[in-house]
């Protein structure tokens, strides 16, 4: 999640160089990731801001909406820059779908898809769409649409065709979110988590035992362990097999975060009183709850936000964007480091 609520992306003019890892903690334990930022991406694109982004770990590509398309940037290349727009349209939101090697997109008033062994084409679904959310479960490969009316909208993913609607138990949902076989969902005028099995369409409470308020952003791990959430100045882990909130931080500020499902690490940034204005934490959720493992040292331009790749995130700064790995030597190739004050 890129500043709390948004993802976000673009492409890096130059690649910067490693900053050194600060972390007591992660000194002690030798098989903890080191995070090291290997590049800074500009945050603008056709003159307005990145809304969203997804990663594609099979390309080592980064997507990009912004209000002008869709964009893409290759973290392979040894200069990575932007390409695109290979759909040209006023994007609020996408969802990648890697078993289908699609992007589903979201605007203010419709839905629709990119394949990418066909890039420049996209379809729209059909429907009367006002939509305010999407999500993408990958068991049934199954595209979820919250509109303003009291159901979920479903489409298959591969044909684009609609399925059967699913019937809210109250106003229209909001923060979707998905792991296999299971969506969740927040409905607008009840408290609490709602989810919706996947192989039957039928939506229930989910009840979590601990400290838990909607609304809530909502992180999902891809595996399908845990669900983060961050509410007012606090982040919780959820452990989805037992329903029951296992750790909870409390921080200065709102908090961002994002599931580096490579290392399977929890990054999280805040705004902070004290110097360095801006926090980046990286927790290991766990039996033992949310165990911290290392404090990333942040850079000058470095503020909240942050949107997770694969072994790896994206973190929000001031016009740009700053890409973090634990593989630095995999992504691509470095200019001489420059460390930043």
């Amino acid at each position: 999640m890129l500043h709390p609520t948004s993802r976000i992306a673009a492409v890096a003019l130059a690649a910067l160089a490693a900053l050194t890892l600060i972390s007591p903690l992660a000194a002690t334990r030798a098989a903890e990731p080191t995070y090291t930022m290997v590049a800074t991406l500009p945050s603008i694109i056709d003159g307005t801001g990145v809304r969203s982004l997804r990663y594609d770990a099979t390309r080592n590509r980064l997507y990009a909406a912004v209000q002008s398309g869709l964009f893409w940037v290759d973290l392979s290349e040894k200069k990575p820059r932007v390409k695109g727009p290979f759909v040209r349209k006023n994007v609020v939101k996408i969802e990648f779908a890697p078993e289908l090697e699609k992007i589903f997109y979201m605007t203010a008033d419709e839905v629709g898809y990119a394949d990418l062994d066909r890039f420049g084409e996209s379809k729209m679904l059909k429907g009367n769409l006002t939509p305010i959310d999407i999500v993408y479960e990958p068991t049934h490969k199954e595209l979820y649409v919250a509109t303003r009316d009291k159901r979920l909208m479903v489409f298959d993913g591969a044909s684009g065709r609609a399925g059967d609607d699913v019937p809210l138990q109250g106003w229209f949902a909001t923060e979707l979110e998905a792991i296999p076989g299971r969506v969740f969902v927040e409905l607008a005028d009840k408290q609490g988590l709602y989810t919706i099995d996947a192989a039957t369409h039928q939506i229930a409470p989910w009840p979590v035992t601990g400290r838990l308020f909607t609304p809530a952003y909502l992180e999902a791990d891809p595996a399908g362990e845990y669900l983060f959430a961050t509410f007012y100045r606090e982040f919780v882990a959820i452990d989805i097999k037992r329903a029951a909130v296992i750790g909870n931080i409390v921080t200065p500020t709102v908090p961002s975060i994002g599931f580096d499902p490579g290392e399977r690490v929890l990054i999280a940034t805040w705004g902070d009183d004290d110097p360095p204005p801006y926090k980046i934490r990286a927790y290991r959720p766990g039996a033992d709850g949310l165990t911290e493992i290392a404090r990333l040292e942040n850079p000058r331009v470095g503020i909240s936000g942050v949107e997770p790749t694969s072994h790896g995130f994206v973190q929000s700064g001031h016009l740009a964007l700053l890409v973090w790995s634990s593989q630095p030597g995999q992504m691509f190739q470095l200019t001489a480091p420059n460390r930043q004050k």
